[in-house]
């Protein structure tokens, strides 16, 4: 060997050509696979997007004080409902419930930082002293797999 990188000779192009004959003939690529891709991935950009989109949903308290907002997410087989109550001090609470129920850890992550909770055995959990801003829920789930996470809501 000189050190010099071989560069493809016409035996080897010869070869790479009958070999993609080979497979073209052996299991062709279907017609509609670039337009399935497409659709995937325009499908996967839209969800992110929505993801990152903050959310706000008002809910009048039964006191009728304004200072409640209750919102909902249902992914991947959870289901998350959370009670966002604005304190004296400007300070948020996050009362919240998972579904199914398990002793999850939960964590808010926030510009100021995250703050944890881990769930009780019916899966309820509490966040105090939270500030105001965009946040987001990461469930993380009892035993194993990936965090499941909300939309980004305003607190």
């Amino acid at each position: 060997m000189t050190g010099r990188p071989r560069t493809a000779g016409a035996d080897d192009r010869a070869l790479l050509s009958e070999l993609r004959r080979m497979w073209s003939d052996a299991d062709p690529v279907p017609p509609s696979l670039a337009g399935r891709v497409r659709f995937a991935v325009r499908l996967a950009n839209l969800e992110a997007e929505l993801t990152a989109m903050p959310v706000r949903l008002e809910v009048v308290s039964a006191r009728g004080d304004g200072a409640s907002r209750v919102l909902t997410f249902e992914r991947d087989g959870f289901a998350v409902l959370v009670n966002v109550t604005t304190g004296a001090a400007g300070t948020v609470r996050v009362d919240g419930w998972l579904a199914p129920p398990a002793a999850h850890d939960v964590e808010l992550l926030t510009t100021a930082g995250p703050r944890t909770a881990r769930c009780d055995g019916e899966g309820r959990f509490v966040i105090e002293g939270a500030r105001p801003g965009p946040a987001r829920l990461a469930v993380r789930p009892a035993g194993a797999g990936p965090p499941v996470t909300t939309p980004v809501i305003e607190l």
